[in-house]
């Protein structure tokens, strides 16, 4: 990496010579630093771009966001389909600048998705990948450092400018890969489907971070109507979801170990009123079908899937959770969910047809 070619951005005039370079080129490499250790939206510290100029140098910049700086141009970007924009596990990085610009992200390119479609494994880390394909070993000792202090370290700035020296390098090395294996159509619908997922808050997620076991139905209801208001919440006041009310609280209140009125100032009337009202329904909701446990004949069909999963994932040589989770699988069982509705078209063409006969034929 050669240091001349590194500039840090904190004026109007030199962020907008970066847009207009992202605009000439159509192709840049992006991460982001950003803190949220008291906020439910991250606070962005600074952007890193790494981009190729016309005579094919490629030149680094970090985008000082505390700066007094209009990134709305910047953002832009992320939203032009025909500017390609590489980072490497991004989920993060583009929620947030969904939530600055309220645009949709698109050209974007995954890595780690690339490199899963490689066989080089399933959510490998960026240091991982550069030590595999480039033989170089990333000090990854800032990556929790405090990215809200100013100046920032010279420590910091050289993490941050590596963190996207190598991924314009790595995209093409994966991309010639996934050609070679006639996988980048694969590629491009699992991206698809990844972007369209993103932006979508999963309270399922947050639901299987608690102990469902021995809860009846009307505590799991309860527990998922607290969900629900929690994110609204937390999003309203901007504050951590777990700052707000943490988990072991939920569970204490539906367990009737705890009263909602004992929770202290910050709530106000309005807020402890709701949780009052979610906790007093005594309507009992429908069973729901993931909640009822497979039967003996069902795990029997379970075990023969995962076995069917592992040789699929030994022929392609792709990680057994990234072809099926253990709970789509359970739902096709079990629910006799369509798979041909529920998975990527590249997974079905893959085993779907195989998975399904012999769902419906055991």
């Amino acid at each position: 990496m050669n240091e001349k070619n590194n500039s840090y951005i904190t004026s109007q005039p030199e962020l907008d010579s970066v847009v207009a370079l992202i605009r000439e080129r159509k192709l840049v490499a992006l991460d982001t630093e950003f803190t949220r250790e008291n906020t439910y939206y991250p606070i962005l510290s600074i952007v890193q771009v790494a981009v190729k100029n016309s005579a094919g140098i490629k030149e680094s910049f970090i985008i000082d966001c505390l700066a007094n700086l209009d990134l709305t141009d910047f953002l832009t970007l992320i939203a032009d389909k025909k500017i390609i924009k590489i980072l490497h596990s991004p989920a993060q990085d583009l929620q947030i600048f969904n939530h600055q610009s309220k645009l949709i992200p698109r050209g974007i390119v995954d890595t780690q998705i690339l490199a899963s479609f490689c066989g080089l494994g399933f959510n490998i880390g960026y240091s991982g990948l550069v030590e595999i394909l480039f033989q170089r070993q990333l000090n990854k000792n800032q990556q929790r450092s405090d990215w809200q202090r100013r100046p920032l370290s010279s420590g910091q700035i050289k993490y941050a400018f590596l963190d996207v020296f190598f991924l314009e390098e790595t995209y093409e090395k994966l991309s010639k890969i996934l050609s070679k294996k006639n996988r980048l159509n694969w590629y491009a619908e699992e991206m698809e489907i990844f972007t369209q997922k993103l932006l979508t808050q999963s309270e399922e997620n947050l639901l299987k971070k608690f102990s469902l076991r021995h809860k009846s139905q009307k505590q799991i209801f309860q527990i998922e109507n607290l969900i629900s208001w929690r994110e609204r919440w937390a999003q309203k006041l901007d504050v951590p979801r777990q700052h707000l009310l943490r988990d072991e609280r939920i569970e204490l209140m539906v367990e009737e170990k705890f009263a909602a009125k004992d929770l202290g100032r910050k709530f106000t009337q309005e807020m402890i009123a709701e949780i009052a009202k979610i906790l007093a329904n005594q309507e009992e909701p429908a069973k729901k079908k993931e909640n009822i446990p497979a039967s003996d004949q069902q795990k029997i069909i379970i075990n023969k899937a995962k076995a069917l999963i592992a040789k699929i994932s030994t022929q392609e040589n792709f990680r057994e959770q990234f072809l099926l989770t253990n709970s789509e699988l359970k739902k096709a069982v079990c629910e006799k969910v369509n798979l041909k509705k529920t998975i990527a078209n590249w997974r079905y063409q893959l085993f779907g047809e195989e998975l399904e006969n012999l769902i419906n034929n055991s």
